[in-house]
């Protein structure tokens, strides 16, 4: 290269750093500033199209509620424990219906040693007043046959009670009536009220994915029928297109998996999406969801 070639070559590199120092950039940052401002363009393109939200895919919890009020005395599955239907969940105390059957059984008692005592009351008071030509026929007027039905309407009303009860007790033996993933089981000793749950079963795999959105989203991106795309879910059948199922009429808090940036919890409108087929997400799961607008380039 010749004398006069890199004078110029140095006056030209002198001359582009004034220039450069002159505009408080250089050309990294000038090659930076546009690829991303192109990168912006592309993603205000990506979001005309696309509403991207974080979900839950959840599955139908089953519960087992006691039908007396008890204790548990055995438990046999403890939480994640995967169970059949029939399998044994846990065992209450049968101290409290022994006890009303045992009430029962001395009510039944006195009210038949009430009935024999009323039989000879009656009959002694009959005795007196019916005339002794009348006291050896069939027919003759008597309150003996109203008196048994009375005594025998309300041994039969005890019985009824009794017999509820021995079906009580016979169901403190809790079965699972799903088969699924145990999520919350009672502890040993705890004390049930009649009606409480003492046991729950999910599926082993969710059911639907709920995402929770803005109400003032658009409404074709959430109708129903809309597509959703799964986005970073692994697994056969987690690329198929999402559809929305339907959609909740009022904003509900979101559960606790979904959280703002700052740690909060969410509000939204929940919107319920299909799993699509052979896909297999795990319940409380989340997942990142893609609406799709249609009408949309």
């Amino acid at each position: 290269m010749s004398r006069k070639n890199r004078s110029f070559r140095r006056k030209l590199l002198r001359a582009t750093d004034r220039f450069f120092d002159f505009i408080g950039i250089r050309p990294l940052g000038i090659l930076v500033f546009f690829s991303s401002l192109l990168l912006l363009v592309q993603l205000v393109g990506i979001s005309n199209s696309v509403i991207r939200v974080e979900a839950v895919a959840v599955g139908t919890v089953v519960e087992h509620p006691s039908l007396v009020s008890s204790f548990a005395t055995s438990v046999f599955v403890q939480p994640g424990d995967y169970v059949e239907v029939g399998t044994v969940l846990v065992e209450l105390s049968s101290h409290f219906v022994d006890q009303k059957i045992s009430r029962i059984d001395a009510d039944v008692e006195q009210l038949i040693n009430e009935y024999k005592l009323a039989q000879a009351r009656l009959l002694v008071k009959e005795e007196r007043w019916v005339e002794p030509s009348m006291r050896l026929r069939p027919n003759r007027p008597s309150l003996e046959q109203q008196t048994s039905e009375l005594y025998e309407k309300q041994l039969e009303s005890l019985r009824a009670r009794r017999n509820t009860l021995v079906e009580d007790r016979n169901s403190l033996v809790v079965r699972s009536s799903y088969r699924g993933i145990v999520r919350e089981v009672a502890r040993i000793g705890s004390s049930v009220a009649e009606g409480q749950s003492v046991a729950a079963v999910m599926p082993e795999f969710a059911e639907e994915i709920v995402a929770f959105v803005k109400p003032t989203t658009d409404p074709d991106a959430i109708a129903t029928g809309a597509s959703v795309v799964i986005v970073g879910a692994k697994g056969l059948g987690c690329d198929a297109v999402a559809l929305v199922e339907r959609r909740g009429a009022t904003v509900a808090q979101a559960p606790p998996q979904l959280r703002n940036f700052i740690g909060g919890r969410i509000h939204g409108m929940p919107i319920h999406i299909s799993v699509p087929e052979s896909c297999q997400l795990g319940n409380g799961q989340v997942v990142t969801l893609d609406f799709i607008k249609t009408g949309v380039s």
